[in-house]
């Protein structure tokens, strides 16, 4: 993929084949994800030389469209088509459609952060917060009633909900979680790891829900990432544990 910019009085064309994309979570404001630490995230990926992707799904910060997950899903499978190679790497309800997605041939590697592996495992007091502030301070767009919003959630983290899809992606997986999350449980990723057919696991002891937020956690998801970008390894462990 080619894009079109000007660098000062020049014009300038980047091609960019193989890329690491992010995916944010669960909106609780409205502002994009350049706004949200996502854009360092994105600098420090790319100082580890892999070349990084930052997007506001639908529904969401400067993107169009309506919220659901369905339409993160088409977002999704658009972005990974217009590459040869790409690298996922979803933060929260963004490792549902990111692992549905990495079935696609051109993803070389999963990793997925604080992920629900299901609908069950999601909290119905912190959806209604999601919902509310999605009302008040319009985090997602296209929000009706309380509901149909909870109801076409549901509807759709069940039909993609990533211990369905899982064991069907073939590239690596790293699953990353904190021992002390109070909003996705540690047990989901667990239950995705039991079920994946070629994964590791970063166990994060003390660690909560924002995991982007520990250095030594991104740190070791970058040489991960890195490890299938330029050599096609990734570790020679199956499990590690980090402490924050």
């Amino acid at each position: 993929m080619f894009l079109d910019t000007t660098i000062g009085r020049n014009f300038v064309r980047i091609y960019a084949e193989n890329v690491v994309v992010i995916c944010h979570g669960l909106p609780y404001e409205p502002l994009p994800v350049i706004a949200k630490g996502y854009d360092e995230l994105a600098e420090f990926f790319g100082e580890k030389g892999l070349n990084s992707i930052i997007f506001d799904f639908s529904g969401t910060g400067l993107s169009k469209g309506k919220f659901e997950i369905l339409n993160w899903v088409e977002d999704l499978i658009e972005i990974v088509e217009k590459f040869k190679s790409v690298h996922l790497v979803a933060f929260s309800l963004g490792g549902v459609p990111a692992t549905y997605v990495a079935r696609l041939k051109a993803v070389k590697s999963l990793a997925l952060l604080a992920t629900p592996c299901c609908f069950d495992v999601m909290r119905k007091d912190l959806i209604k917060k999601a919902y509310d502030h999605a009302i008040i301070r319009k985090s997602l767009k296209g929000v009706g009633s309380f509901e149909e919003f909870y109801e076409n959630f549901k509807r759709d983290v069940e039909d993609f909900a990533p211990i369905k899809w899982i064991d069907k992606v073939r590239c690596p997986i790293l699953l990353v979680h904190g021992d002390k999350d109070d909003v996705i449980p540690f047990e989901s990723s667990k239950r995705l790891y039991e079920n994946a057919k070629d994964a590791y696991f970063l166990e994060v002891r003390n660690g909560g829900h924002r995991l982007r937020e520990y250095g030594i956690v991104m740190e070791s998801v970058a040489k991960w990432v890195a490890g299938n970008y330029v050599k096609g390894e990734a570790w020679e462990e199956r499990w590690r544990v980090v402490e924050v």
